[in-house]
């Protein structure tokens, strides 16, 4: 607000007479449209590669008070107490919160994608874990004494694997690798397994070589790490794997549309043999009108695969709660779990890459409410 009102405040100032208010108002917007181009490629191209966000947002504050001092002096409106030490309380407590690291913090970074910490703290069960976090969110948990997955919704997939009547797939691809608890704790169990990986994000993998289990595997050949768009990865392999895993979150609860949608279904099935399926996490309540992105999920993974089957990491838990969901998806006569199923939800709308409200559908469910 206070922004906003910069420009109609510096017309008002520079215009001597109603006769130049045209021009003066056209001169003062064109250089303020001018400095919002400049400022938008210097901060995606220059400020956000070279400093930390905590820092860049504290030395915005900081030289924005010091326009608006510079400007106090030009316009001859000196600046009132009241206001300038409210400034600089302020800017003491962006500094402070931007430098301090709390003790379970071992690592934080800002890299183009996300915002990451490598945090160690007791969990509910009092054992220690080591989490990789993204914009905030826990995108993989070890035990520290073990190296073994912490989230029950990885526990439940290889459970769902080992319920199979068929041997464990020879080749898998994970979609989402973040600290590759998942394709580490693949690899411990299934020797035999060959797993790619493909991660958008190369800082996250050089965190895992160094606060994680996958220090240990970093010179597996079985073991591939891909830097790159997962999607872009499908669309250029001709490779196909007896397993592709699907975990892929933008931040809390967002998984990237571009996906989920009917035509990246499709594109799984093409890349998987003809006994592969797919399994896919997905943060949702198995009830509710916080489900709808679950039940159209449902709806479009039907469109290219027979067999739609899903588990919940927690079966006990209140139905509209949110928590992990995994579904399989596969083939006609594929092996898949034989453990209960869960209901799953319908609906008569589809997600395509011409249509595929994510945002807004998980969107809706924060506003309402997420009840872990």
């Amino acid at each position: 607000l206070a922004l906003g009102a910069v420009v109609p405040y510096l017309v008002k100032a520079d215009t001597e007479s109603v006769e130049t208010v045209g021009r003066r108002a056209g001169d003062i917007s064109a250089l303020a449209t001018a400095g919002s181009i400049a400022g938008t490629f210097a901060t995606g191209f220059l400020l956000l590669p070279l400093m930390p966000l905590p820092l860049l947002l504290g030395s915005t504050a900081a030289f924005v008070a010091l326009l608006a001092a510079l400007a106090a002096w030009a316009l001859r409106g000196p600046t009132p107490p009241g206001v300038a030490l409210g400034t600089g309380l302020l800017l003491v407590f962006l500094g402070a919160g931007g430098t301090t690291t709390p003790e379970s913090v071992l690592h934080r970074e800002e890299t183009i994608y996300a915002s990451i910490a490598v945090v160690e703290r007791e969990w509910d069960d009092g054992r220690p874990v080591r989490e990789l976090r993204q914009n905030g969110a826990s995108s993989s948990a070890e035990y520290v004494d073990t190296g073994e997955p912490a989230h029950r919704y990885l526990r439940l997939s290889t459970d769902l694997l080992d319920d199979r009547a068929a041997r464990p797939p020879a080749s898998v691809l994970v979609l989402g690798g973040a600290a590759l608890t998942l394709p580490v704790d693949l690899r411990t169990r299934y020797p035999g397994v060959e797993v790619d990986v493909v991660e958008i994000d190369p800082a996250v993998t050089r965190l895992a070589a160094e606060y994680f289990a996958y220090a240990d595997h970093v010179a597996d050949p079985a073991l591939r790490v891909h830097h790159a768009d997962a999607r872009r990865f499908l669309a250029d392999s001709e490779r196909r794997w007896e397993m592709i895993y699907l975990d892929v979150f933008d931040h809390l609860l967002t998984v990237p549309w571009t996906m989920i949608t009917e035509e990246a279904l499709a594109l799984y099935h093409d890349h998987l043999t003809p006994d592969g399926f797919v399994m896919v996490n997905l943060l949702t309540p198995l009830d509710g009108p916080g489900r709808e992105l679950f039940a159209r999920l449902v709806e479009t993974a039907r469109r290219s695969f027979p067999v739609v089957q899903g588990w919940a990491a927690d079966p006990d838990l209140d139905p509209r709660r949110t928590q992990n969901v995994i579904l399989v998806l596969g083939r006609e006569g594929a092996s898949l779990p034989r453990r209960p199923v869960i209901d799953l939800p319908a609906s008569d709308a589809v997600l395509t890459d011409a249509h595929a409200p994510v945002e807004y559908l998980q969107a809706r469910l924060l506003l309402r409410g997420l009840g872990w």
